[in-house]
């Protein structure tokens, strides 16, 4: 593994860099809030109730949480601590789904986005990430890629695409930096930097 402290050093040289193209090229750059492409559904902040009684037996079965108020250990299923989305337009939640956590469910610091499958009629967890889902977009794969945000204390947050993989999902590119984009001459060294280290999930 390459050393972290080099690694740093050669962020914040390229972060240099990116300041200063961003500064005198304003036009290439756009900062996330004014970009909506037509396929892209930008993930609020709201937490709806979970009504789809398949799901939520999916999630006690799991113990991700559960439908019964007595248990001290395991979380209530409610939608003030989980919100799920749909992995792709025409794959049915019944088969799988995208459940958010909000951060301080068993205690963790951060949100996590697990994303659930079914696999020879039991559910399982094929991906989970310390971060939270900022939008997903549609692909012709029929899974949407999803953009993810993870908070980092010193390099602040960073937006990462994952997408779909035959059987999980991978990430493959960083998009973005404290919402502006990143400009295609500094991809495959950011790249390079984050994604071989990347270690907030699986």
């Amino acid at each position: 593994m390459k050393n972290y402290n080099q690694m740093k050093v050669l962020f914040y040289s390229l972060l240099a860099v990116f300041i200063l193209v961003s500064c005198n090229n304003q036009s290439s750059v756009n900062k996330i809030d004014n970009y909506f492409p037509s396929d892209t559904v930008l993930v609020e902040n709201d937490y709806p109730g979970i009504d789809n009684e398949v799901v939520l037996k999916a999630m006690q079965d799991l113990k991700i949480c559960t439908l019964s108020d007595t248990s001290t250990t395991i979380a209530l299923c409610d939608y003030t601590k989980f919100r799920i989305f749909p992995v792709g337009p025409n794959i049915d939640l019944a088969k799988s789904f995208i459940l958010e956590m909000k951060e301080g469910v068993y205690d963790s610091p951060v949100k996590q986005v697990l994303v659930i499958e079914k696999s020879f009629n039991k559910y399982k967890i094929i991906n989970r990430y310390l971060g939270f889902l900022m939008e997903y977009r549609t692909t012709e794969s029929g899974y949407n890629d999803l953009l993810m945000g993870y908070k980092d204390p010193e390099m602040g947050l960073i937006g990462i695409k994952h997408a779909w993989d035959k059987e999980k999902y991978e990430p493959v590119d960083v998009e973005e930096i404290n919402g502006y984009f990143i400009q295609e001459a500094l991809k495959d060294s950011i790249n390079q930097l984050f994604l071989p280290n990347f270690n907030a999930g699986y």
